[in-house]
């Protein structure tokens, strides 16, 4: 294997409290030939992010500019860097030890420009999940050109890219503070091939801090993201995805509930529908009803609307919050775990968590061995969709969205 120059850059603000961990774990690469670039885009801590960047001397390279967001400290890395290959790593995440050299292995062996691998989600707690990408699709639906945007599967620190992508398709947009990673991914998978590998490579922190959780622009630019989604593609594209521009726009409907302030697009969603004529759909629902979704937040909320929208009897949520137990969510009741075991609700569980791991083995240590993921009904469901009369009908009595917060 040719061991070209592989440039890591991590832009970084504020980030004394995880810096030194991201950068021990390139330092800690197997693969010989990287640079690493630290952007400090304006600290200002006291000078406690420029003192762990400064304490590893010529380790890495370090360069100070004003303030102005991750997306101009990625640029200004990008201008800088002198590697073939180029790697985004957030200060607060890790790469795993042999990342480095699985992806210019997997580059040089498929002739391609551009890789992305699987992940784990971790906390300071120590609780760790693992995102296995290509399981839950198969390679074919992955790499389907921006179907790993569209899901939100794709993470930027688990891509490998050469640098000459950059100048074919050009850098991340500075005007967006929190979906430059997405926007340039969408742009770039519309016409790259992208091999997906199942190899967790990569670890994903979460954290309160992190600024999926406190910019201001996140929710105004996931409506904006959805916007590109709908109007960028054209009708050849929303066909290849999903079968049908139908489905397409079905798909769109399901992705954005239930975020609030959506509701000019879930309108928009549905007048797309009603221009389309609906094909008639060969696949039935083979899952046993009623059913039961593990899971009262953001992916239960959106698997009972398309549960809804498709004539599925749901007989409740299970969640492990007891806060929840009692409750109704949508207007679906919520119980415990316990009162599946004790025959007090009974159907077919579908799991819709990140936390499915845990989840699976809670259920089979209660006896439940008989269950299912969400990512399994939604891979078996991608290519159909309900009447656009009982799409209405759902989105009538359970919007607007904007009452429903963010799930």
């Amino acid at each position: 294997m040719d061991q070209p120059l592989v440039s890591v850059i991590i832009p970084v603000y504020n980030g004394s409290n995880y810096l030194r961990e991201a950068i021990d774990s390139i330092l800690a690469q197997t693969y010989p030939n990287i640079e690493t670039i630290v952007i400090n885009d304006g600290s200002t801590d006291n000078g406690q992010t420029e003192d762990i960047i400064l304490s590893y001397g010529d380790k890495v390279r370090y360069i100070y500019k004003e303030n102005g967001g991750v997306a101009t400290a990625l640029n200004m890395g990008i201008a800088q860097m002198k590697g073939e290959y180029f790697l985004w790593l957030s200060h607060d995440d890790v790469f795993y030890p042999d990342k480095v050299q699985k992806q210019v292995q997997l580059l040089q062996s498929e002739h391609i420009r551009m890789a992305a691998c699987s992940y784990n989600i971790f906390y300071d707690s120590g609780r760790k999940i693992s995102v296995p990408i290509v399981d839950f699709y198969g390679d074919e639906i992955i790499q389907n050109s921006v179907f790993s945007v569209l899901h939100g599967l794709i993470q930027f620190g688990g891509v490998m890219l050469k640098k000459e992508i950059f100048d074919e398709y050009g850098i991340f947009r500075e005007e967006l503070r929190a979906s430059q990673d997405y926007e340039f991914l969408f742009r770039v998978l519309r016409k790259e091939k992208c091999v997906f590998s199942n190899k967790i490579l990569y670890g994903i922190r979460y954290h309160k801090d992190q600024g999926s959780n406190t910019l201001d622009s996140v929710n105004v630019e996931r409506i904006q993201e959805h916007e590109m989604f709908m109007n960028k593609l054209s009708r050849k594209e929303k066909k290849n995805l999903y079968g049908s521009v139908y489905n397409f726009y079905y798909q769109m409907l399901l992705r954005l509930w239930p975020f609030p302030n959506t509701d000019s697009l879930i309108q928009q969603c549905l007048k797309q529908l009603s221009n389309e004529k609906k094909q008639k759909d060969s696949a039935i629902v083979n899952f046993v009803q009623p059913i039961l979704i593990y899971g009262a937040g953001l992916y239960g909320r959106r698997l009972l609307f398309d549960l809804r929208c498709r004539n599925v009897n749901v007989a409740g949520f299970i969640d492990g919050n007891r806060l929840l137990w009692g409750k109704e969510i949508d207007g679906v009741l919520c119980y415990s775990v316990k009162d599946v075991e004790r025959g007090k609700v009974s159907g077919t569980i579908i799991v819709a968590s990140i936390f499915r791991e845990e989840i699976a083995e809670n259920l089979k240590l209660g006896g439940i061995a008989k269950f299912y993921f969400k990512e399994q009904w939604d891979k078996e469901h991608l290519r159909t969709a309900p009447e656009l009369y009982k799409i209405e009908e759902v989105v009538t009595r359970y919007g607007t969205f904007s009452k429903h917060g963010k799930g």
